[in-house]
Parts: structure tokens; sequence; C-alpha cells
């Protein structure tokens, strides 16, 4: 591009001499792809990576990792019996629900990973709960039912939801971090552990419900 200026006098030109027209070519302005290195471009790719791995860490990115699932000739052991109250305050105990396949989540409303995956166990919930599928959500939050009711309603919840506000039954289980989830057979026992949060609507994690609902 190409611009005049008028009126521009050398520094060498007598005062009484006429202006001068200078003529000066200005530099086309550089597209943005023109500054992209290739130092640049490694570092955008590294920092897509780390943002990648940060929301994965946070469970905003849901992983469905192949479930470690025990054979019934494999099933020793049998999820331990509690007792806790309900939102509404009934009291709520493990083997009311003996002879359905039950997940066990631990988990609390200030831990994102367990925010994350909590649509995707109501969407596992809505599809087999008519076959026998329980969810019964064990929380920690130390505030009780405040703090859990207006969660569950942001969310539209339906599953079971317990309250374990002094952390007694995340000591009988040795819960060892949130999210937290067993699965039992119907029998009580337990069919796998999963710890960290986890997309339960996946194809994998249906697949293994289906078969436990298929068992007697």
């Amino acid at each position: 591009m190409i611009r005049r200026i008028r009126g521009f006098r050398s520094a060498g030109s007598a005062d009484s001499g006429p202006d001068m027209d200078v003529v000066v070519q200005a530099r086309p302005a550089r597209s943005w792809r023109g500054y992209l290195t290739a130092n640049n471009l490694f570092l955008a790719a590294m920092i897509l990576v780390l943002a990648f791995l940060m929301a994965r860490r946070q469970g905003t990115v849901l992983d469905s990792p192949p479930m470690q699932v025990r054979t019934p000739g494999q099933r020793d052991v049998e999820a331990p019996e509690f007792a806790l109250a309900g939102l509404t305050g009934n009291r709520i105990r493990l083997s009311d629900h003996r002879g359905h396949v039950v997940l066990l989540n631990f988990w609390a409303t200030w831990c994102p990973p367990c925010r994350a995956e909590m649509p995707s166990m109501e969407k596992l919930y809505q599809a087999y709960r008519d076959r026998g599928l329980v969810i019964l959500a064990i929380s920690g939050d130390r505030a009780g039912t405040q703090v859990v009711e207006s969660f569950v309603e942001e969310l539209g919840l339906t599953f079971l939801i317990v309250l374990d506000p002094a952390g007694e039954v995340f000591a009988q289980y040795g819960v060892p971090g949130l999210p937290t989830s067993y699965l039992l057979d119907r029998r009580g026992r337990i069919v796998s552990a999963e710890a960290g949060a986890r997309d339960w609507n996946s194809k994998a994690a249906r697949q293994v419900v289906e078969a436990l609902l298929k068992e007697e």
C-alpha cells in the first residue's frame, strides 16, 4: 500500500524552498498466521493437552475404561450392611434392596468429578430401574440435607440419595477418594469397585449391568 505525505520539508532544504511530496510504501499488515512459528505451534499444542488433562482430572471429561468384574465364583465379599437417613428423614438400609443389582456410589456436592458423572448415572438408572437396578448414592457432605437437596433438584436426580455427614459408612467401606462406586449383584456381593468418575451410561457399563440383571 502506497501513502503520499504532503508538506514534508527535508532537513537540508532552504526555508523558502517549496514543500516536497514524499512517497512512503507502507508494509501490509501481517496475518495472525504469520506469527505462528514452529515453537508457538508446539506451545499451543501443549496448552491444549494440559487443558484436556486438567478437565479429565476434574471429571468434566469422563472415561469409560473396562470394568474389573468378578465372576460369580470370585465374589466372596458381601457389601457391609448400613442404615442411613434419606433426604426425607426415612431410614434406608442396604439390605432393603437385596434381590436387586445395586450401584453404590460415594460422593459429595463439592466434588467436581462426582458432579460430572451424576447425569450418566441418572441415564443408567432410567434405562434399567424397571428391570431391577437400584442406585444408592451416599453423600459425605457435612451440611447434610440443606446442601444435598438443592444439588439433587438442580441435576434432576431421581435415584436414592442417603446422607453420611459423619463419614461412618465411608470409613466402613474404606473409601479411598471421591467418587468411588461399588457394583453389587442380586445377592449383595461386590462385583466391582471403581475409583474415579466414569461414564455410567457407556456401552461397557451397560453391558455389565445387563449381565448382572440376567443373573438369578
